[in-house]
Formats: C-alpha cells, structure tokens, sequence
C-alpha cells in the first residue's frame, strides 16, 4: 500500500526520531541514507518548515566512546551527523542512552563516556546546529519552543535510573522542574524525548520468548526484573511512575513521548490522563527485535526505520518509514494524525498490524 504524502510548504516544523542508530551495518546505512534524502526534499521547499531531527540515544555501540575510540567508533557516530546534512536550517539533537553511558560501567567510566561524546558532537559539525542534550551530564530537563506552538523536552533518563546526583540535584527536584516546564508550555503542544520508553511491547517491555536470544536463564532474568534495563525492574516503574507524577502535578498533558530502548517502531496510544497522549517507540536505526501488540498498539512492526511528525496549524501528522528485516527499500508503512484530546478516529490501529512474528 502507498501511502499519500503530505505537503509539507505550510508546516510550521517537522521532527525526526532516529533511535539506536549506534551500529554499523547496511541497514543503518540504508535508514540514514534514506532520513538524508527525506530532509533534502524538506529543505528544499525554500522557506518551509523549521527540520529538527532527535537521535534517541544508544548512538554509539556497544558501550560508548571511550577515551582513545577507534576509527570504526568516530564512523558510526559521523555518519549520523552527516546525515543531517550541510543546510544551517537543520537542527540535530544526540540524546544518551545506556550504551552512551558504557552500557552498565561504574558511575564514573558512564559520565565520561557521555562527557566524551557530547564534546565531540560539540566539535562535530562547526556552524551547524547541532547539540548533545541535556548538558553537562545532567537528567535536564533541557528544552526550547520552536515556532509558536511546538515545545521540545529533552530528558536523559540513564541518569534517572542511575541516579548518581553529583553536581545536577537530586531525582525528585529534577521531576519537580519537569512538571514546572510542562506547567508553564501547557498551551503549546509538547513532545517529550529521552532514550527509555514509558511504555513498550518490545523485550525491555516483557516480550521475550523462552530461548529466543539465548538460554532459559536469559529469559527468567527478563522476565524477573532483574535488569535495570527493563520496565519490570523496580528502578524503571519507579522512573516511569514519578514521570507519571510529574506530567499529573503539571495538569498538562504532552502530546508525544517519544523514545529508543527497544529496537522495533511502535506507535501507541495511551488511555490514562497521567502520560502523554501517545507513546513512540522509534529505536530501530540500526537493530532489529521482536514487537508485539500492547494497550492501545496502533502499529508496530520489527524493521528497521525512524519516524517523522510534522506540525502543521490544524494537528500533527505522523508516518513511520521502515524497512522490512529482510531487505528491501525504507519506505512509508503507516501515517496517521495524532490528536492530544484523542478523539474518536485519531490514529486508528493499522488494519493489518505487523507484530515482527
């Protein structure tokens, strides 16, 4: 099915995510090239709608740059700046993730790998936009308006399930400036970013099979919590649950909360007043893992790709571009319009969901 393609030109600005994007190999070439040649024909529209492009974190695998990196490390972390491409007018946003923070290494080795990368995308592309956010190794949450309607939040949620707190407060006075900068945006319609996801149906969200990716033991401590990594883990509901607190003290619902994590696109809509109207899960840059349907799936599928949302005067569309697992062109597999009040027919489930099985 082809789907039709909005015209852009009355756009007041168009969002990339771009999640885990982290390896190299021909299907994150093949989704970077493809997201190069999608901004191109933005900007290309002259005077047309402001081009932000988010990368959702896990940017650099498998655990981060480290102090002397490797021709390979600068390659994978320069071919998704190249990406952006040469105009001014596009701004590019690196968020961390767990493997930026060097996947599960002390405190310490984490917030220098972040330190590293955030200087060297600083230095990446002189006189261009682009921003590793939040700043200074902190949770943020590090935000800005874009136009006059579109308010970003950018949010390092590794920080939040480690908690280190040195030099950035502490966890609850980061909710609590959370739920001030929601309070003080509710007219505008905001999207919130980080790498972690609220909700999934990918492996960090409990799908995973008994020795799908390994052993039986692998799959017990999947299912048992025990990786922080997870939403089953104590550390992350606690996370997800005060995010919850946050939005509800802020009396302001977010439009979007978009995230990594899990290596699949989900699009999802959520029915309770306390998180964002819709929850995407847009981490296939560069891996691929299983997907099933949760609460409120609209679509979902394991190719690889990224999604785009394009903010125009009377709503916001979404369309999600992937490429099946087992080749062929990035292409548009589904679109919708998103609504914050939800509506009855706002982003109606696909009607054949792709589940990755």
């Amino acid at each position: 099915m082809t789907l039709p393609e909005p015209d852009l030109r009355g756009a007041e600005a168009v969002l990339y995510l771009v999640g885990d994007a982290g390896e190299a190999n021909p299907a994150r070439d093949a989704v970077l090239d493809h997201l190069s040649r999608e901004i191109e024909s933005v900007v290309g529209l002259g005077s047309g709608p402001r081009v932000i492009v988010a990368f959702l974190g896990d940017n650099l695998y498998d655990a981060g740059l480290p102090s002397a990196p490797s021709d390979e490390d600068l390659e994978k972390l320069g071919a998704q700046v190249r990406a952006l491409g040469a105009s001014p007018h596009v701004r590019g946003v690196f968020l961390p993730g767990n493997h930026d923070w060097a996947d599960g290494a002390s405190l310490e080795d984490g917030r220098a790998a972040v330190a590293r990368q955030r200087e060297w995308v600083s230095q990446a592309a002189p006189g261009h936009d682009v921003q590793f956010l939040p700043d200074g190794g902190c949770p943020g949450p590090a935000s800005e308006n874009v136009g006059g309607s579109l308010h970003l939040v950018f949010i390092d949620t590794e920080w939040l399930l480690r908690r280190p707190e040195q030099g950035c407060g502490t966890a609850l006075q980061f909710y609590e400036r959370l739920a001030e900068d929601l309070r003080e945006n509710r007219d505008r319609r905001i999207i919130i970013m980080s790498h972690h996801p609220m909700v999934s149906g990918g492996p960090h969200g409990g799908n995973v099979a008994p020795f799908e990716n390994g052993p039986l033991v692998y799959y017990l401590v999947r299912k048992s919590g025990a990786n922080v990594q997870d939403l089953s883990s104590g550390r992350y509901s606690e996370m997800v649950a005060r995010l919850q607190e946050a939005i509800a003290a802020s009396g302001t619902r977010p439009l979007v909360h978009a995230g990594g994590h899990d290596h699949t696109l989900q699009v999802i809509g959520v029915e309770a007043p306390d998180g964002p109207a819709y929850q995407l899960v847009s981490g296939a840059g560069s891996k691929s893992e299983r997907s099933r349907q949760v609460s409120g799936t609209r679509y979902a599928t394991d190719g690889f790709g990224y999604m785009r949302l394009d903010f125009e005067a009377d709503g916001v569309g979404l369309t999600v571009f992937a490429m099946d697992v087992d080749g062929g062109p990035v292409r548009a597999v589904f679109a919708c319009r998103l609504s914050t009040a939800g509506e009855d027919g706002s982003c109606p489930q696909a009607p054949l969901m792709d589940e990755g099985s």
